[in-house]
């Protein structure tokens, strides 16, 4: 095992081999590694000792855990195991997408969406036995622009506290600096006029934010694509209509204790594809991180689905609805 970056070598050593192969990439800057440095080695000596050729990766400035993923590809390495959360999650699938290497995931993120959907357990010693003994399955993700997404996009509302959060540096408070900036932002956020494209239909509206989900969950607890399945070729569409300070605090309560009744605060919708176009800039977010922008004009920002482009290792049983197929 090499606390380093794998060099070509030792990928090619590790592609020309039976057993299965597995890069895991992980910050060594970040909060999460200096704590779990010693379970991490641990995890890498069980698989090891369970027949895999596993390899520690450790990145050392942005864009390297896209770097080592995309050479892992390249070299037909079996698994990409991500140490961290969604947002890093989000940067290896950009490069796993359409290849046959899978995701791996040893979740210790802020809130760990895409773990909790699929029931991978937070600590390292439950996550590694679903590495060793999980199903192997492909899923689809979004996609707008050249861009991938595994759980969501977001428009509006929370694209705005997403860039708040990042720009206030309130990030490193975690669940409670999302809440903060989420609520202080929530009562008073206005509204934006909207023209969406599905197909031929073409729906006008003002929202308050606008979640195009490949899944079910949103950011922990709430589930705006309720319906959403990540293996059926479609993306969920949640419109949230414009409301009052008073509905807006009813459809917060109502999507966090998934009341029935919160369908009547939304429009929903399944595609294949949607166009999206504002009269004014509205901030995005794409699987938690900020994302740019809509735009005044056209073009409108294109999403759409990308059916069976990622391999994934989930649970042999995951949550029930998440799938389509058996």
């Amino acid at each position: 095992m090499q606390d380093e970056m794998l060099d070509s070598k030792q990928v090619d050593t590790l592609s020309q081999t039976q057993k299965t192969t597995a890069v895991v990439i992980a910050n060594p800057t970040s909060g999460s590694y200096t704590q779990n440095k010693g379970q991490i080695e641990e995890t890498i000596a069980y698989l090891q000792a369970n027949g895999w050729l596993a390899a520690l990766c450790l990145t050392e400035a942005a864009g390297d855990a896209k770097r080592i993923a995309r050479q892992a590809v390249e070299q037909h390495i079996n698994v990409v195991v991500a140490v961290g959360g969604d947002g890093t999650i989000n940067e290896v699938i950009q490069e796993l997408a359409n290849s046959d290497t899978a995701l791996g995931v040893l979740p210790s993120g802020t809130v760990n969406v895409w773990a909790r959907e699929t029931g991978i357990p937070l600590d390292n010693t439950g996550a590694r036995e679903i590495l060793l003994h999980g199903r192997t399955r492909r899923i689809d993700l979004g996609q707008t622009g050249d861009r991938y997404f595994l759980l969501m996009a977001g428009i509006g509302l929370d694209g705005e506290v997403t860039s708040m959060v990042e720009k206030k540096s309130v990030k490193r408070f975690g669940v409670l600096g999302y809440l903060f900036v989420g609520t202080w932002l929530g009562l008073g956020y206005p509204s934006f006029r909207v023209i969406i494209q599905i197909g031929k239909r073409t729906i006008r509206t003002s929202a308050m934010q606008i979640v195009i989900g490949n899944t079910q969950l949103y950011a922990g607890a709430i589930k705006y694509t309720w319906k959403a399945k990540c293996d059926d070729g479609l993306l969920d569409v949640c419109i949230l209509r414009k409301q009052n300070m008073f509905g807006r605090i009813a459809i917060a309560i109502d999507f966090l204790l998934r009341h029935e009744q919160r369908q009547n605060w939304v429009q929903y919708e399944t595609c294949k594809d949607i166009k999206i176009r504002t009269r004014r800039r509205v901030a995005m977010q794409l699987d938690g991180d900020a994302a740019g922008s809509t735009t005044r004009s056209f073009p409108p920002v294109d999403f759409c689905i990308a059916a069976g482009a990622l391999k994934v290792i989930v649970p042999q049983n995951p949550p029930d609805g998440l799938f389509s197929q058996p």
